[in-house]
């Protein structure tokens, strides 16, 4: 007669059934689930498909922008490379251009596992990567083309590396994960940034001695430098003068230092917030639930926990900080870098609260949450026409020699035509700004040097020009408010110059397509 299977075996197993259904789910989804991709994924894939054209990762779309249209110097060459894979050897779409991070996903689910066996056991690993699966910030940067869920891979990866030795057998691992961070910046530059965190790790991890601590520094600090004499020379030393003019137009001159802008405390409300958009102010504040669970998890470990949970809370607290005085962007896109720690708290955790029906309670309900989110999202994009599926529609609308100026998302619809990106007019006014002599600049000018026939537009742009959508409602709420200048420009040159051709209403992203005339024009417009 067989012995009863123990518990955390079978707990086990369930984690990892559960964990092989998730990433079939994100699989399928691919493409479909959000219906339409965001800007950020236009550009990167337009990067991407570049740099397997030219060994650049340029975007066509920014035109001579500061020589953005050949190669844009704050993408990395790797990042790029790896996004762009598929679309190179299988062709251009949606779904080929986010498959890559759907792959990195996995690995990065592979690395939280391996980490949490490492720092605890194998139920442990297995259920940090089964919360993180289905976590939504996870989700969302699997099925985006945008480059953090490949950094976190990189960071994930250099913390495994020294995370099983103990400082006297440290050294090649040391050495691999400065390498591994420092060619992280290549991927994108917030690697640079989070650079620290594997080391501050083994730090806290191990608690090395004096020399062990300036050995083992040493080692990272030297992986580190061959990794920035990699970025260099492929980023700086081919073309010196229009990198400088580049990252006049596109780096710290722009983005700014978060810390010399706020201050200290600004900075670090700045950074809670980011964390607020997503635990509070999400749409019925449904990701509450998680947020709860994190701080608990989190302040649990600091109470009862060893030099590992230690380790993890801490390398947190190192990327918010790093986070607050030095990632000027607010995006939500960089909360990726820190749900894998997230995960690995809550599996933590889990194993530490008595009685375990609490714990095991706690863990459906969060389960539940998160299933019921990704529901709400699949619901959601039902609903709606994917952009996947109006691709070929929208290429036959516009004759294939017509310039076109879009949104930057529908670069997956005319990625082989005279395209320009919706940033481009942006990118152009901060150039005059900069420079005065690359002027004028403004509808007017760019469309006759560039020639554009069509306007086609989802998203913000489609609201500033489209004459159904009320203006006000757009200059009400933020970032608008402080850029109305920009919405009535672009109303302005909707009225005077274009027709509407066709409208494709679809939900919150109703796509318009414009037909730009050589005279001014009554704008009237039909619906499909």
């Amino acid at each position: 007669m067989n012995k009863p299977q123990p518990l955390a075996s079978r707990l086990a197993w369930l984690c990892g059934l559960g964990l092989v259904l998730v990433i079939l789910y994100q699989g399928f989804t691919l493409g479909r689930v959000p219906a339409f991709p965001t800007d950020d994924d236009g550009a990167y894939a337009a990067a991407g498909y570049q740099i397997w054209q030219t060994g650049k990762p340029g975007v066509s779309g920014y035109k001579h922008v500061a020589g953005m249209g050949r190669d844009i110097y704050v993408l990395g060459h790797i990042g790029a490379a790896v996004q762009g894979v598929f679309m190179h050897f299988v062709g251009v779409n949606v779904v080929t251009a986010l498959l890559p991070s759907f792959v990195v996903g996995i690995g990065v689910l592979v690395l939280v596992f391996l980490l949490g066996r490492n720092l605890w056991n194998a139920q442990t690993g297995l259920l940090a990567a089964l919360l993180l699966g289905l976590a939504g910030v996870f989700f969302s940067a699997a099925h985006s083309a945008r480059p953090d869920l490949l950094l976190t891979f990189f960071l994930l990866l250099a913390m495994w590396l020294v995370a099983p030795a103990s400082p006297e057998r440290i050294t090649w691992r040391l050495l691999l994960a400065g390498i591994v961070m420092s060619l992280g910046g290549d991927v994108h530059p917030n690697g640079f940034l989070l650079a620290p965190l594997p080391w501050l790790f083994w730090l806290l991890l191990h608690k090395p001695t004096w020399r062990q601590f300036w050995r083992g520094t040493l080692l990272y600090a030297v992986g580190g430098l061959l990794g920035v004499v990699w970025w260099l020379a492929r980023h700086y030393w081919p073309q010196p003068e229009d990198f400088r003019r580049q990252t006049a137009l596109h780096g710290l001159a722009t983005h700014g230092v978060k810390i010399f802008e706020h201050g200290l405390l600004g900075a670090i409300q700045a950074e809670l917030q980011r964390y607020l958009n997503w635990f509070w102010h999400a749409r019925g504040h449904r990701h509450l639930l998680e947020g709860l669970f994190v701080l608990a998890s989190g302040a649990l470990l600091l109470w009862k926990g060893s030099r590992a949970e230690r380790a993890v809370v801490g390398v947190w607290l190192g990327l918010f900080l790093i986070a607050a005085a030095l990632m000027s962007n607010s995006f939500g896109w960089y909360l990726i870098f820190a749900w894998p720690l997230f995960a690995l708290w809550l599996a933590r955790a889990a194993s530490l609260v008595q009685p375990r029906w609490l714990a095991q309670s706690a863990l459906a309900l969060l389960v539940l949450a998160y299933v019921g989110n990704l529901a709400l999202w699949q619901w959601k994009a039902q609903h709606e026409v994917s952009l996947q599926a109006r691709l070929a529609e929208l290429r036959q609308q516009v004759p294939a020699d017509a310039p076109v100026f879009a949104s930057a998302g529908l670069w997956f619809a005319f990625w082989d035509r005279d395209f320009t990106h919706e940033p481009y007019l942006p990118f152009r006014a901060l150039e005059v700004k900069l420079l005065p002599a690359t002027g004028p600049t403004g509808w007017e000018a760019e469309q006759q040097k560039l020639g554009w026939r069509y306007i086609v537009a989802y998203g913000n742009l489609q609201r500033a020009l489209d004459p159904e959508f009320p203006l006000e409602q757009i200059i009400a709420v933020e970032p608008w408010r402080s850029r109305a200048d920009e919405v009535r420009d672009a109303r302005a040159f909707s009225l005077k110059r274009c027709s509407v051709v066709a409208r494709w209403p679809n939900g919150d992203d109703t796509i318009t397509l414009f037909q730009i005339n050589d005279a001014p024009t009554q704008t009237a417009g039909t619906t499909q």
